[in-house]
């Protein structure tokens, strides 16, 4: 099992994505989780062979409050949410190389033992470089 599971937000983890929306979003009415992700995200918070595996969050968004505050919103299993859930968030504008370097810094663990999932295949395509599994 890799040490650590990396999830990009935007079009991966809900929809629509941020840039679309007009307003402050609030979750399952203007943002809804895909059905894959609650899945996803309970098994990790609660099957036993995932306790050791850390759960990180790297978004390029622009709408950095907005993707903060509904990560808070979500709950993926009884009485725990994606921001209680993910131990590392690199969520802001720029390069998902940053996010990554950053991931590795603060957690300790190698691109080597982390796997990312995402939408869009120039971030993937950057991160498997690192040698992280997209």
């Amino acid at each position: 099992r890799p040490k650590m599971v990396v999830f990009d937000l935007d079009n991966t983890m809900w929809t629509p994505e941020l840039y679309q929306i007009k307003r402050s979003p609030k979750a399952d009415r203007d943002i809804w989780l895909f059905p894959g992700t609650k899945a996803a995200l309970h098994e990790l918070a609660t099957l036993p062979e995932w306790k050791g595996t850390a759960v990180a969050f790297a978004s390029r968004t622009n709408k950095v409050a907005w993707a903060e505050e509904l990560i808070t919103k979500f709950e993926v299993a009884e009485g725990v949410t994606m921001a209680s859930l993910a131990k590392f968030k690199e969520i802001y504008p720029g390069s998902k190389r940053k996010h990554f370097e950053n991931l590795k810094r603060d957690s300790g663990v190698a691109f080597s033992e982390m796997i990312f999932f995402d939408d869009a295949t120039m971030n993937t395509r950057e991160i498997e470089k690192m040698g992280v599994l997209c």
